[in-house]
């Protein structure tokens, strides 16, 4: 039986100065920002869960950036903030990349996309790693807080022919619920009752659902303490392993500028 591991492949650190082509709400609180450009060549994106860091200008319309030395980046004091988005659509041909941001207010690069017009400049590093998913899997599950939509809409893009898909994403009203499409018969549900934060609704939602009972890899993302018990409700549901789970934690409450890098048990 072929491996069901999740393979990383790591790309060289690119840091690129990209300029936005359009921009379009996609939702009351989403802002789809199409950035292009020169440097935009040779763009990698192999995975639904491939993200950039996006470095806004500063309040002085600035654009500080790291530079690449030795295979590595080195920043600048003081550094200016970075966060990391899902690369929602890359096309190759049209030279164009896709980030969807949800706007929640205060954050650096989340307060830039609410006013990005056509022609600012931004910076994007990455992105630096690739999780590959291992194809033949007959059914998915995903879920998350709306900080995870992005991802899922992408998800949702890519799966095979034939496969099918449950997923669960946590609102905080009905207002957030936007479109999400696919190719492939899905069962969708949106989780609206509320709740501060939203993801505390998924723990117990995910406990009550059944699986497909054939082969599924299941991925989540979204407040990293919600992700925790998340994680360990899957990894207790019959068929799930640690190999076909993906769980992360984008962002935490009390963490500002929160490294979706950290493991979910980290305090």
């Amino acid at each position: 039986m072929p491996s069901r591991s999740i393979q990383s492949i790591k790309h060289p650190p690119r840091v690129r100065t990209l300029e936005v082509r359009r921009v379009a709400q996609t939702g009351p609180r989403y802002q789809l920002v199409t950035l292009g450009g020169d440097e935009l060549a040779g763009f990698e994106t192999m995975s639904p869960t491939d993200h950039v860091g996006i470095i806004p200008p500063l309040a002085s319309g600035e654009l500080v950036l790291p530079v690449v030395v030795d295979g590595r980046l080195r920043w600048p004091a003081p550094r200016p903030p970075m966060r990391e988005y899902t690369v929602r659509r890359y096309d190759p041909a049209r030279g164009e990349l896709d980030v969807r941001f949800l706007l929640h207010g205060g954050g650096p690069a989340s307060s830039w996309a609410a006013t990005a017009t056509p022609g600012d400049r931004v910076g994007v590093v990455g992105p630096l790693v690739s999780d590959v998913i291992p194809d033949g899997y007959p059914n998915y599950l995903l879920l998350g807080d709306l900080t995870a939509v992005p991802a899922i809409a992408r998800w949702l893009s890519v799966l095979p022919e034939g496969a099918m898909a449950q997923v669960l994403v946590a609102a905080r009203r009905e207002e957030d619920v936007v479109e999400l499409r696919c190719a492939q018969p899905i069962s969708l549900r949106w989780l609206t009752e509320g709740g501060d934060p939203e993801a505390e609704q998924l723990p117990p939602a995910l406990a009550a659902l059944g699986l497909y009972s054939t082969d599924t890899f299941a991925w989540a993302a979204g407040e990293a303490v919600a992700m925790r018990a998340v994680r360990r409700i899957l990894l207790e549901k019959p068929g799930l392993t640690a190999e076909t789970v993906k769980v992360t934690g984008y962002w935490r409450r009390d963490r500002p500028g929160f490294d979706h890098e950290a493991p979910l048990e980290a305090d």
